[in-house]
């Protein structure tokens, strides 16, 4: 699958579970590829990988 057919879909943030942090820009979720994959580094635990989100590749929102 290309970068470019990607589909990405809210997922709750591991790190604050929904309620809203830093990592997640306040929201509470974090835009993944589809399907959802916890972090393979971490499996969701939070790391610098996922950018404390616990998914894996999460769309970074600037």
């Amino acid at each position: 699958m290309s970068d470019e057919n990607v589909e990405f879909a809210p997922e709750v943030c591991c790190h604050c579970e929904g309620a809203g942090c830093m990592y997640c820009n306040k929201k509470g979720t974090v835009m993944v590829p589809q399907p959802p994959q916890k972090c393979r580094h971490c499996g969701g635990d939070c790391c610098i990988y996922c950018g404390y989100t616990g998914w894996e590749r999460p769309l970074k929102e600037y």
